[in-house]
């Protein structure tokens, strides 16, 4: 089955048919054009416009035409509903008494639904697919009435419902407790294409030829920059667990990619730069590279981060827009290209303030000519984020993009207390409205760029007061602003994780030579991620 397309004016769908969900008469999910399985979304509930009856739905196209309509979601979600049907599940069937009517009822039994047809109650489709059988992860979700509507709730609200003058109708079936797709910004540096400034500096500070890991290195190993400065510091995290790596190499991005599925990371957000003068992508352009011939690429998602700072060779002109926007299409192009939950493939700005000359208009030209291109050489409908550093999240409408996301925290870096980041974190995703990516700083710590790329040491910007049990907090914090959410849930769920590499600047989640998987642990356990656990240090890694 698939979704049905909406109306044009939901309004016009209520007094009729009710709300398009899927049709049991179409073609199976397998049939859509997407290759790659839809991920669990999440199942919303939301109260009519006349305080009674209950309609849910993880149709964020739904969501978003009932909340237009005078529909009110309610804070959290229900649960996360498969949207294909694996081993052990049954359908979720949808109807409502008259065509009408502005209640639901649902139902997983086959013979209460054909008792209902029968009785000339509308079959509206199915909602998704629920298990049989109670698993891991899973909770059991029950259908309750009070004579005038009917609700669905986990089995944890029950004692709630029932004190509220409800009934208890049964279970309907099992759904996910969380379903959050994590991913990791990633840092295509660490090659002989990457950071020229730090290949040139590291020759000139330790006089080593063609070393991108100079500062990291050096701090690792005892340099007296560190030791002189910060005396007592342990600095013996400073080697990843796979050793000091060159990422242009796909058995690189192989071990990367084993490590971060074994922890239940969904995707890689890859920064990505245009040079002006070479009118080509530049800097991280040989990790992508590596990643795109990693044998196991199929089993992560990844999307783009377009990085267009606003000084040098790093601006994008409006005379290069459709050169960059014909390069996009390699990414965009790619059967794992990280999608939205209504199937749209998603495309990053990191930075907008570069693309011509920072204003609304000209980055909605930019963002008009790659949706352009994507709807004419691949035929899909793109979702645009626009990053929340250096950018007012509350224009990117203004801008032509979908909605705004996060990877670090600007303020609560300055501040340079973690702390402080923890106490502001929910105030600052609350600072983007409607739709969101949220984001997770793990640490911010650049000392190593001393005296490399930052040759005043006062200038240094570090948390001293970083731990892992308040990154532990600040995953608790994420996890609860999503609990209680009321945004639109085309990426409520998605989570973006700074960074998995970011060793000159401390932000790293990647295995590391003291603490091992202890930043993807704590996700792990925390968010409830699928994978087995962690691998530090992969010895191999087999073809997808």
């Amino acid at each position: 089955m698939r979704l049905l397309a909406l109306a044009a004016a939901f309004t016009a769908v209520i007094l009729t048919a009710g709300p398009a969900i899927a049709d049991q008469t179409q073609d199976p999910p397998q049939a859509q054009a997407a290759t790659r399985p839809a991920q669990p979304r999440p199942f919303v509930e939301l109260v009519a416009p006349g305080g009674v009856g209950r309609l849910y739905t993880a149709d964020p196209g739904e969501l978003a035409a009932a909340t237009g309509a005078g529909y009110k979601r309610q804070p959290g979600q229900v649960g996360f509903l498969g949207q294909v049907q694996q081993t052990g599940d049954t359908p979720l069937f949808r109807l409502k008494p008259t065509a009408t009517a502005t209640k639901w009822l649902f139902t997983s039994s086959t013979q209460e639904r054909d008792a209902l047809v029968q009785q000339k109650w509308i079959l509206e489709g199915t909602a998704g697919y629920v298990a049989q059988q109670p698993g891991p992860g899973l909770i059991q979700l029950r259908r309750f009435t009070n004579g005038k509507e009917w609700r669905l709730a986990p089995e944890s609200r029950t004692t709630e419902l029932l004190n509220a003058g409800y009934t208890l109708d049964g279970p309907v079936g099992y759904v996910h407790q969380t379903w959050i797709r994590a991913g990791a910004v990633y840092f295509g540096m660490f090659n002989t294409h990457g950071h020229g400034t730090i290949i040139a500096r590291t020759k000139e500070i330790y006089g080593r030829d063609n070393d991108w890991w100079g500062g990291v290195r050096d701090f690792h190993d005892g340099t007296h920059y560190a030791t002189d400065n910060w005396p007592g510091q342990d600095w013996s995290y400073l080697k990843p667990s796979i050793g000091y790596y060159d990422d242009s190499q796909p058995a690189t991005l192989e071990k990367h990619i084993t490590q971060a599925t074994s922890a239940g990371l969904s995707f890689f957000n890859f920064y990505w730069y245009w040079d002006n003068t070479k009118q080509q992508q530049t800097v991280t352009a040989a990790a992508l590279d590596a990643f795109l011939q990693a044998r196991n690429k199929e089993s992560i998602d990844f999307t783009v981060g377009i990085c267009a700072h606003p000084y040098d060779t790093l601006k994008i002109p409006t005379t290069q827009y459709d050169a960059v926007a014909t390069n996009l299409m390699r990414f965009l192009g790619q059967d794992n290209t990280l999608r939205t939950n209504d199937g749209r493939k998603i495309l990053n700005i990191c930075d907008a303030r570069g693309l011509g000359d920072g204003s609304n208009a000209q980055v909605k030209q930019f963002v008009d000519a790659v949706r352009a291109k994507a709807r004419s050489q691949l035929g899909e409908d793109i979702y645009v984020m626009i990053n929340q550093a250096g950018f007012d999240p509350k224009q990117v409408g203004n801008a032509g993009a979908d909605a705004p996301y996060c990877t670090t925290d600007g303020p609560a870096v300055e501040s340079r207390s973690y702390a402080t980041y923890l106490q502001g974190q929910r105030a600052f995703y609350n600072q983007a409205p409607g739709a969101y990516g949220r984001c997770i700083l793990s640490d911010f710590d650049e000392r190593p760029r001393y005296p490399i790329e930052t040759p005043d040491v006062n200038a240094i910007r570090w948390m001293p007061d970083q731990s892992f049990d308040g990154y532990r907090q600040a995953v608790r914090n994420a996890t609860a602003d999503m609990a209680t959410s009321t945004r639109p849930s085309t990426v409520d769920n998605y989570l973006f994780l700074y960074a998995w590499n970011e060793w000159h600047e401390g932000g790293i989640i990647e295995p590391n030579e003291r603490d091992g998987c202890a930043y993807l642990d704590i996700l792990h356990t925390e968010l409830q991620l699928q994978g087995p656990g962690c691998v530090a240090d992969p010895e191999g890694t087999p073809p997808s």
